[in-house]
């Protein structure tokens, strides 16, 4: 392919907090599929609130960071291959630059099961949004009759988990910002409640949700949310510590008013890693998978159009805006 085809964003220099001026679009030296390997067309690219840790400091999962080059999940569509495993027409999910085009080993792809119809879902629901959400929700070892107050319920992970404990019986409330957030929140989804954390007296608002207190918090965001609800958790709750949004574009010490009830209430706060309970994953994709065909699972995408639309994109994800999972189509 022609190298006036390829462009990529990378990261202008290591930073603290992001702004648009840190991403650089650049021309790439196009490059032909090797042995194994494959050149995929990207159809989707996962806006991650993680990767802003290495947009940050050039470090992440993928060896390329190291030269400021951004990469992340993505959707990508098979139109060469030069490995066995992979054939044109498939698409794949894969760690890629975030690019219209890539190279990729074709051992670290995984195909996407055209039954599924819509190949982002791989990205979402029935990726490690998803799987996070299950895997999160199986390791608090929820009762019916619980209580579950979820942060950042209009997302992809906090959606699923809350949809998943009301199939398991407990009381669900949600935090997130903007009214129609809540509304989707609760009309769409089924919780029992959704407070705006934009409003004042979160604590209060959250105790009055949940009168018989708080038996499991799924943390998606961080110090605000946390700290609101540690004054109506039960003793010997479970905090579930699975993200931090608002802090992820932020180094500044994280601080709890509230500290203190970790211990007088005697609460137990995990945090998980997901990719650390892969045997996991079979079961929750199964559970995900029955959800969205018997029509009881719902989700949402955002979907910017544009390559050059991704860095305002990304931090406006990071800023809350938004339903469901945040996507870029190249």
């Amino acid at each position: 392919m022609d190298a006036l085809c390829w462009q990529g964003w990378a990261m202008r220099r290591r930073t603290d907090r992001l702004s648009v001026e840190d991403f650089a679009l650049r021309p790439v030296e196009s490059v032909e599929a090797g042995d194994g390997q494959a050149l995929i067309a990207i159809r989707a690219i996962a806006l991650d609130p993680y990767l802003a840790r290495a947009m940050k400091s050039w470090a992440g999962e993928h060896p390329g960071w190291a030269d400021g080059t951004v990469h992340g999940r993505v959707i990508g569509e098979v139109l060469h291959s030069r490995s066995a495993a992979l054939a044109v027409g498939d698409h794949v999910l894969a760690i890629a630059r975030w690019q219209a085009f890539d190279v990729i080993d074709a051992a670290q792809a995984e195909i996407v099961d055209p039954a599924i119809g819509n190949p982002r879902l791989a990205l979402g629901v029935l990726g490690r949004s998803g799987i996070t959400a299950w895997v999160g929700l199986h390791l608090a070892a929820p009762s019916a009759g619980e209580t579950l107050v979820v942060s950042a319920a209009s997302g992809p992970v906090g959606s699923v988990v809350g949809q998943l404990a009301k199939r398991r019986g407990l009381r669900v409330v949600g935090t997130a910002g903007g009214p129609e957030k809540c509304a989707y929140v609760g009309d769409a989804l089924g919780f029992d409640a959704c407070l705006d954390h934009r409003e004042p007296d979160l604590a209060e608002r959250l105790a009055g949700a949940a009168p018989d207190g708080i038996d499991i918090l799924f943390e998606n965001v961080g110090a605000p949310s946390l700290d609101a609800a540690l004054p109506a958790m039960n003793r010997h709750g479970r905090i579930q510590l699975c993200g931090l949004a608002s802090h992820y574009n932020d180094e500044r010490p994280i601080e709890l008013r509230h500290f203190r009830q970790l211990l007088y209430r005697a609460v137990t706060l995990r945090g998980f890693i997901t990719a650390e309970h892969r045997d996991l994953f079979a079961p929750a994709l199964a559970e995900l998978r029955q959800g969205l065909d018997e029509g009881w699972l719902h989700h949402r995408e955002t979907i910017v159009d544009g390559l050059e639309n991704a860095p305002a994109a990304y931090l406006d994800m990071l800023q809350g805006q938004g339903i469901g999972k945040r996507l870029i189509r190249p």
